[in-house]
């Protein structure tokens, strides 16, 4: 991303990411710190889309349930 503060309608875009996505975690479950993630401006929400990437890459994710099945054959690239 190269602009820093962005519109929720542009941080999905950007991300590929629903907008609701953007609205739960800053709003409802509060799981994005305001002032650092995100803030507001001129009534509406804005997205730090540096701070959004440092905060995403400094936080583990828990490992998936879902998986991928083992391969029966290893691959021949």
């Amino acid at each position: 991303m190269s602009t820093r503060w962005v519109t929720i309608r542009k941080a999905a875009e950007l991300t590929g990411l629903p907008e609701s996505f953007f609205d739960e975690r800053t709003g409802r479950s509060g799981r994005w710190p305001e002032g650092v993630v995100w803030k507001w401006f001129e009534n509406r929400k804005m997205i730090d889309s540096q701070a959004l990437d440092e905060f995403i890459d400094s936080n583990s994710s828990p490992p998936s349930a879902r998986g991928r099945k083992k391969a029966s054959e290893p691959c021949p690239a």
